[in-house]
């Protein structure tokens, strides 16, 4: 029997690098050769401690931020073939009994979490990965030109791509957070011709923060910001605040920079502060939280006056995800946000274990990735 090595997860604080079988080729999907993946700073992390999804996902290998090429395509695919490098969102399989199923809108599948990476299938901490369903509509075609570590930033850089677009023209924008998907928010709201306010305890990440164009940055550690944000918006307060920190000091520092009526997005799969009592708004399994990303769902079920602010869930609002996938390619080949720049820690497949620990546990770490091809 054919096999590969795979950083396999076992629960909160366990990984092992072991030999699994080599996956098989569906027949509307392909098998990818890995390049690179990179440690979620919150989905990962997030499983990594005891947290609500800790322990979600045992027995197989994590991972949705990865970069890989085609090795085997399944015989109904069309339009992909051996050799294109490739990029499709975590969700791999469609539940294929929904609504959007049922009319071929496979991307905002509701029982998305069925088939999604690390929860149901192998991700990508693997030498091999398989995809079991591939379109032009749920995967993208990648340019050559960039190299695995540049294109296992697409996820958390596309999503910020998205986000970027939640502030318009000569408003002001408070980030808060500038990880990966942070920074990338704050190179092209500052394209967008945005006033962005950014925040970060780090001063390796507020540094890259001013280099990708942030007009203001704020040591949220040292200062107080709301305070900075009222200051620098002469007591107006910033216009759209997008919470990228998972924090939970990060929400009341949105709602407290934000303008009356002003939007705060939770984005970053921030955890909802709101609780919902069993049988008020979606409670399918059992769910009385917010966890995000919705797709029917775009805003909190327990919310405040719309004349205080708009508190809303960002995943579900940002469209298609394709066209995202080509922007965040173009904006990496810019070099405003490249793996040069932010991939501040790379490890070998076998230390996988350790890649997760040194992006849960060092604040430092704007993006830690682990590489299989060079």
């Amino acid at each position: 029997m054919k096999t590969m090595k795979a950083a396999i997860y076992y629960g909160p604080g366990s990984i092992k690098y072991e030999e699994v079988p080599y996956p098989k080729c569906a027949a509307d999907g392909v098998v990818l050769k890995m390049g690179a993946c990179g440690v979620c700073n919150v989905m990962d992390v997030d499983a990594w401690y005891k947290w609500s999804t800790g322990g979600q996902g045992v027995g197989l290998a994590r991972g949705h931020e990865w970069s890989g090429e085609i090795v085997e395509v399944g015989p109904r695919v069309k339009g992909f073939k051996v050799g294109d490098k490739i990029f499709q969102n975590p969700v791999f399989k469609p539940c294929f009994n929904c609504n959007y199923c049922f009319e071929e809108d496979y991307w905002r599948c509701i029982n998305w979490r069925q088939g999604m990476a690390h929860r149901a299938i192998h991700g990508g901490f693997a030498e091999y990965l398989s995809i079991p369903f591939i379109t032009h509509e749920s995967a993208a075609i990648l340019p050559d030109s960039l190299n695995w570590l540049d294109l296992a930033m697409i996820e958390p850089v596309y999503l910020g791509v998205g986000l970027a677009k939640k502030a318009n023209e000569g408003e002001t924008a408070l980030i808060i957070g500038q990880e990966l998907m942070g920074l990338s928010i704050t190179a092209v709201m500052k394209e967008r011709g945005v006033k962005v306010i950014t925040t970060d305890i780090s001063k390796k990440h507020r540094e890259a923060s001013e280099e990708a164009g942030a007009d203001v940055v704020i040591d949220s550690l040292n200062e107080d910001v709301a305070q900075r944000v009222l200051q620098e918006t002469k007591g107006h307060g910033a216009d759209v605040a997008i919470v990228v920190d998972t924090k939970p000091v990060a929400f009341i520092q949105a709602l407290s920079s934000v303008r009356r009526s002003g939007k705060v997005w939770l984005a970053a799969y921030y955890y909802s502060p709101f609780k919902v009592p069993p049988g008020v708004g979606p409670t399918a399994g059992d769910m009385t939280s917010w966890i995000g990303p919705g797709i029917a769902y775009t805003e909190p079920t327990i919310g405040f006056d719309p004349n205080f602010a708009h508190v809303q869930i960002a995943w579900g609002t940002l469209g298609e995800r394709v066209p995202r996938w080509h922007e965040a390619a173009k904006l990496i080949q810019s070099g405003k946000i490249s793996a040069k720049k932010h991939v501040s820690s790379i490890f070998p497949l076998e230390k996988t274990a350790e890649a997760f620990t040194l992006t849960a546990e060092n604040h430092d770490e704007i993006k830690v990735m682990v590489q299989m091809q060079d």
